[in-house]
């Protein structure tokens, strides 16, 4: 019975650290709620990207993080309505201004982990920076204006040039019945 709940206990520690690796090697930031919205974890990627430490990051309500950068009236409507309602939302945009960072645009993808033998469920929220795509995506918009108008302009003078010729023709047909 011992070596058993002893193998159990390892079993559950081999997976935990598993999991760890996992979330650790995911470039996107992650963080791992638990049902309060307390932070229980986050990857590498999330310490670097929004310049947190662990120690003031690990057990923190959300929303407090950071100087309350993280109070953003969209993600408590998320995490404290819809997902409650629907266990999961994928590629919810947001766009907010990060003190050091600047204004960022992110996409949010969050789970409800539900979990057994009677634990609390967790929340896994995935974070993916899409700024500079998104100011791409901008500039070829504008782009993609900018060149419809310059073909309008040109069809419009297409009509004029196609007149001009018109008459250069006319008036070619007219000195030629002159000369000949």
């Amino acid at each position: 019975m011992e070596n058993e709940e002893k193998n159990t206990g390892q079993e559950i520690q081999d997976a935990r650290e598993y999991a760890e690796c996992i979330i650790n090697a995911v470039r996107e930031p992650l963080v791992v709620l638990d049902g309060d919205l307390k932070i229980i974890s986050v990857n590498r990627s999330f310490y670097d990207i929004f310049k947190v430490k662990p120690e003031a990051t690990i057990g923190q309500l959300i929303y407090d993080l950071g100087n309350r950068q993280w109070d953003i009236p969209s993600l408590r409507e998320l995490l404290e309505n819809i997902l409650p309602k629907s266990t999961s939302f994928d590629n919810f945009e947001i766009e907010h201004d990060f003190i050091g960072l600047g204004t960022r645009t992110m996409l949010l993808n969050a789970r409800q982990i539900l979990r057994a033998s009677g634990k609390p469920n967790i929340i896994l929220l995935a974070i993916e920076d899409i700024t500079e795509s998104k100011k791409i995506l901008d500039g070829l918009h504008e782009e993609i204006r900018r060149l419809e108008t310059l073909q309008r302009e040109i069809a419009g003078r297409e009509h004029v040039i196609l007149e001009l010729k018109r008459k250069v023709d006319e008036l070619e047909r007219r000195v030629l019945r002159r000369h000949f």
